[in-house]
C-alpha cells in the first residue's frame, strides 16, 4: 500500500488487481519488466490515473531460451517420458515413437525480431534448417552467420517446416488464428507446433 512504484515480471507476476490498486494511495507507475501486462488490471489502473508501462528487451534472452527448451521438449517427447517416470512405467519405444531428433529438421520462426534472432542463434549448434519470416530481412552478414534463409511468402514456408516457432506479436496472434484453419495435410507428416 505504500509503493511508489511496482515492477514486476510476466513469470513471476505480482497481480496487480483493481482491490490492490484501490488500496496503493501512492503508486503512480506500474513496471513490467518484459513484455506482457496481462497481470495487471488495465481497466483499474487508467481509472485510477496510473501509468502502465513495460521494459521491453529486458527478457529476450530469458523468452528465446524458453522457446527452444519448448521446442526440445515438444520434440524429444519429453512430457510422456516424464509421466511415464514418475508413475514407474518404461516403455522406452512408447516415448521413442515420436521422439526426434533437432539435427536435420527444419524450423521456422515466425518473427526474427529480437527475441526471433536469439533462438535462431542457439538452434544453429543443433545443425537444423533454419528459415525465418519477417517483415524485414535480417543484415546478410548476420543471416549468414546464424545460417538462416528468409522466407517471404509465409503461407509457402509453413509446408517446409518440421517445427514453427511463433515468435513476434501481433503478427503471431493473426498467423496462429490462420493456422488453425490451415489444411495439415500438407504440412510434413511429423510437423511439430510448440
Amino acid at each position: 500500500p505504500d509503493l511508489h512504484v511496482l515492477i514486476s515480471t510476466p513469470f513471476h507476476p505480482a497481480y496487480v488487481t483493481a482491490e490492490r490498486i484501490k488500496k496503493a494511495k501512492n503508486l503512480e507507475l506500474l513496471l513490467t519488466a518484459g513484455i506482457g501486462s496481462d497481470h495487471i488490471d488495465l481497466n483499474a489502473a487508467a481509472a485510477a490515473g496510473l501509468t502502465v508501462a513495460e521494459v521491453t528487451g529486458s527478457n529476450n534472452v530469458s523468452v528465446a531460451e524458453d522457446e527452444l527448451m519448448r521446442i526440445l521438449i515438444l520434440v524429444r517427447n519429453f512430457v510422456p517420458g516424464y509421466h511415464q517416470s514418475i508413475t514407474g512405467e518404461w516403455d522406452v519405444a512408447g516415448i521413442a515413437h515420436r521422439a526426434y531428433d533437432l539435427e536435420g529438421k527444419t524450423i521456422g520462426t515466425v518473427g526474427a525480431g529480437r527475441i526471433g534472432k536469439l533462438l535462431l542463434q542457439r538452434l544453429k549448434p543443433f545443425n537444423c534448417n533454419l528459415l525465418y519470416h519477417d517483415r524485414l530481412k535480417m543484415e546478410p552478414e548476420l543471416e549468414k552467420e546464424i545460417g538462416a534463409k528468409f522466407e517471404e511468402d509465409l503461407d509457402t514456408r509453413l509446408p517446409k517446416c518440421d517445427v514453427i516457432a511463433p515468435t513476434k506479436l501481433p503478427d503471431t496472434e493473426r498467423w496462429l488464428e490462420g493456422f488453425a484453419t490451415l489444411d495439415r495435410r500438407l504440412l510434413p507428416p511429423e510437423s511439430h507446433w510448440p
